[in-house]
């Protein structure tokens, strides 16, 4: 093994004996300090920083296992140049110096984990329970010995083994939480022990479970030009209520065998299951088919002969189970001149909706007229008659089924052996992963069966922030109605062919084998570490998927099963340079290449052709991975045990970007409107990151426990999509911010623990239209939270949390700010809870 890298400071268990690794270690005495959750976990993060030979940023638990936020992605989202994006409310998918989270690799102790995603590579890090990890890592520069496919960068989860904790420990954890919207309060628990027997033998064993129940109010909006001045007047106007009831549950087992200090062996294993069961009710106003629009001055409109069912209800239900299962085993032996290190490891991801159904009706009253307000965000409606709000006033249209099943597994082992030298080791791995997915999307139309009164699914009106719903509607109602009326429905004949091709279409089973190696060295010169070397990826792809042809009469229906091989194989070198004083500053500086492969939705073997209304939407086998040329450089600067004020510079030149791309130039389709993902030109990334955190350990007394942070991402972006109608226009890459923005005040003082942090990042582009005007974005967002915790015994500690507190919702726009498509907001969740640590 190389000489070991200079570190910071280490607490002692008692926090009062400070060993100085770096250089000679001298052990000193110091005052004793009490360590709270806050600094201790601070203390962890920094240290993962300092030692680690390539650029990262780490989030590490407290000693209570807990983290400064509700779930993984949120906490990560903390670091520099990390954002998420969120589904109802809560972070899902991170995003690592604003590349789609779909070019990130997500592992769990040290094996890659799947995606319950059926056309993304993208993974939810919202169904792995925060309670269930021990330390997060985010590696911006990957050494040869780590996995390629980390463009964006490399998540790592660790769960817990014993030897994390001093002897015995255990941990519980009782919460109720209480959303503003829904008015409903939600228990959580979570339970922690291990121990190490013998010095040899470790046990950790963690389970939790959350059960929430909440809500979201949705507005919708969809724009298209008007009049000879090209105004964009509100065609469509939905308002969507949801309701959710969510339950996380985590386990994880592991154990450790230390039969002497040259021999380790473990077994991780982790279990996260998630559940969503949701009722959307939704009106939907569709403007677009007024027979006359008048332009009244002042952005307002008069819409004049809409008909009756341009007024439609909708309810829908369905329940969601993704399950996440991953166990690795492996050990570490040190031999006489070399250390050998080796893991088989199995994944599981799964997600099923089984159940999912709509029901869909139309107003069945006069035709109306409407005055529409666009001087808001959120247009303003007023309508000539107000029948549409009573449930009893509706016409059955149709029953939509769309329920979805896909697996995600993969198997993997690997094996390294490092060999050492009084100032380098060489280091050589193989790996491999043997992938298999299978997916089958669904969704049929019924229109032919019994009408339904819908006023007999007559349930609580709900409030709506953004407008009338109306009459509410039961979801339980329109369950037992479909269990004992469903076999009753049946498709229309003009629907059998878009039923085919929809139930169809986005089906596929794919298997992707990598086979990897790697050589590395590493050469310390002084105070100079150099890591330098190449790792080689061979990818083979094998996929079958559906040709739906759908003729001219619209009938007649023709299914051809496709299958597609590919192979490639990707270099990689990286060179890593790292320079430590041992008098607190680091310099770190990196080139390396990495890779990421094409989506399995884009890649797959499909189509859906439909010649009765000219589009077809086509899978491209012969797609090119994304390969990216990566500089970095950064400088650190350490304060103390707790503190680090960071700056770093990185550029990204990502050959083969893949876009989705709709042209009516394709030669194998003439006339037709063809969707299809392409390799784009070059899309390039320049940025800047900038960290501070700091305890004003300085200041007098009680001030000196102040705790404060921030930390700031500045990027520059910039890609060709390739779109003949948009040639010569300049683009920032989708899903990059430009600005984000976070920081901490925190306190701490004898049991006392608070914190107020913030996080804040600026638009980004979601979606490109035919023209600016139809472009996607997703507006700036400010998330703020509070904690407090207070410690009333050695043992049992009382906090509060508070998130969302600015009551930011969730808000998507169409061209210009002022053009709202998306608005949903979740209220304020706060929440109380016990902990208690034995």
């Amino acid at each position: 093994m190389a000489a070991a890298p200079a570190m910071a400071d280490q607490v002692s268990p008692d926090g009062g004996t400070v060993v100085a690794a770096s250089g000679a270690a001298a052990a000193i005495d110091l005052e004793r300090i009490e360590v709270r959750a806050q600094r201790e976990a601070q203390i962890r993060a920094v240290e993962m920083k300092r030692d680690a030979n390539g650029v990262q940023d780490a989030v590490a638990s407290d000693s209570m296992g807990d983290y400064p936020d509700m779930n993984v992605a949120e906490s990560l989202q903390r670091l520099p140049g990390v954002s998420v994006t969120r589904d109802q409310g809560e972070g899902r998918f991170v995003v690592i110096r604003g590349l789609d989270a779909a070019l990130n690799s997500v592992s769990i102790d040290g094996i890659a984990i799947g995606t319950p995603e059926d056309a993304s590579r993208a993974a939810p890090l919202d169904v792995i329970p925060s309670e269930s990890t021990e330390r997060l890592r985010v590696i911006k520069a990957a050494t040869p010995d780590m996995p390629g496919d980390a463009i964006g960068g490399a998540v790592v989860v660790e769960s817990a083994s014993a030897f994390d904790r001093d002897g015995r420990s255990l941990k519980g954890k009782l919460e109720g939480s209480h959303q503003e919207l829904s008015g409903e309060t939600s228990p959580k628990a979570a339970f922690n022990y291990s121990e190490v027997f013998g010095g040899t033998f470790g046990v950790a064993l963690g389970v939790n479970y959350q059960k929430r129940t909440f809500e979201s109010d949705n507005t919708e909006v969809e724009y298209d030009s008007f009049g000879d001045d090209g105004e964009m007047l509100a065609v469509d106007l939905q308002h969507r209520k949801y309701t959710i009831e969510r339950e996380r549950t985590g386990a994880n087992l592991n154990f450790d065998w230390r039969p002497d200090d040259d021999n380790r062996y473990y077994l991780r294993t982790l279990y996260s299951r998630f559940d969503d069961a949701e009722t959307r009710q939704r009106v939907i106003f569709g403007l677009g088919d007024a027979d006359t629009v008048t332009a009244l001055g002042n952005n307002r409109y008069q819409l004049d002969d809409l008909p009756a069912d341009a007024i439609s209800k909708r309810m829908r239900y369905r329940t969601k189970e993704e399950n996440t299962f991953a166990v690795s085993l492996g050990g570490e032996n040190r031999l006489s001149n070399a250390v050998l290190d080796y893991r088989v490891g199995y994944t599981k991801t799964r997600e099923r909706v089984n159940d999912e159904m709509e029901a869909r009706f139309d107003y069945d009253g006069d035709s109306f007229s409407a005055t529409l307000d666009q001087n808001s965000g959120i247009p303003g409606l007023s309508l000539s008659d107000n029948g549409w709000m009573d449930n009893g006033n509706y016409a059955f249209d149709r029953v939509v089924l769309s329920p979805k099943q896909v697996d995600d597994s993969e198997r993997s082992a690997q094996a390294n052996i490092r060999f050492d030298g009084d100032k380098g080791s060489y280091k050589f791995g193989v790996l491999g992963r043997w992938r298999e997915r299978d997916v089958n999307v669904d969704e049929v139309e019924l229109k032919k069966g019994p009408d339904v009164d819908l006023a007999s699914w007559n349930g609580k009106t709900l409030d709506h922030r953004g407008g009338s719903l109306g009459q509410g509607m039961g979801s339980a109602a329109m369950r037992a109605w479909w269990k004992a009326n469903g076999g009753q429905y049946s498709a229309k004949s003009g629907d059998v062919a878009g039923n085919m091709m929809t139930s169809l279409e986005e089906d596929y089973v794919a298997n992707e084998d990598i086979l990897a190696a790697y050589a590395m060295g590493t050469w310390d010169i002084g105070a100079l570490r150099v890591i330098g070397g190449v790792r080689v990826e061979n990818t083979q792809f094998a996929a079958t998927g559906n040709d739906v042809d759908i003729a001219a009469d619209g009938e007649t229906v023709t299914v051809t099963p496709r299958t597609a091989n590919t192979s490639y194989t990707s270099v990689l070198p990286g060179l890593h340079l790292r320079y430590d004083t041992n008098n607190d500053w680091v310099l770190r500086g990196s080139v390396n290449k990495t890779v990421a492969r094409p989506s399995f939705g884009d890649v797959s073997p499909r189509s859906a052709v439909n010649r009765d209304e000219g589009e077809a939407r086509i899978g491209n086998p012969n797609l090119d991975p994304y390969e990216s040329t990566n500089l970095d450089l950064s400088f650190e600067r350490y304060l103390g045990e707790i503190g680090i004020i960071s700056l770093g510079l990185f550029h990204k030149s990502i050959d083969g970007y893949i876009v989705e791309t709709v042209t009516e130039d394709d030669p194998d389709y003439p006339g037709f409107d063809v969707t299809r993902s392409i390799n784009g030109d070059k899309a390039k990334v320049f940025g800047a990151e900038f960290n501070w955190q700091q305890q004003l350990s300085f200041l007098p007394g009680a001030w000196s426990g102040l705790l404060v942070g921030a930390s700031g991402t500045w990027l520059d972006t910039d890609f060709d999509p390739g779109m003949a109608k948009r040639e010569g226009e300049d683009f920032n890459l989708p899903r990059a911010s430009r600005n984000i923005y976070s920081a901490h005040i925190g306190y701490e003082w004898g049991g006392l623990s608070t914190r107020l942090a913030g996080v804040y990042r600026s638009e980004y582009l979601d979606t490109i239209g035919d023209s600016r005007a139809f472009d996607i974005y997703v507006a700036p967002h400010t998330q703020l939270d509070f904690s407090f915790d207070y410690k009333v015994s050695k043992n049992v500690s009382l906090y509060l949390e508070a998130s969302n507190l600015l009551d930011e919702p969730l808000e998507l726009y169409q061209g210009v700010r002022s053009h709202t498509l998306q608005n949903e907001e979740y209220g304020r969740t706060y929440a109380v809870g016990v902990k208690v640590a034995l």
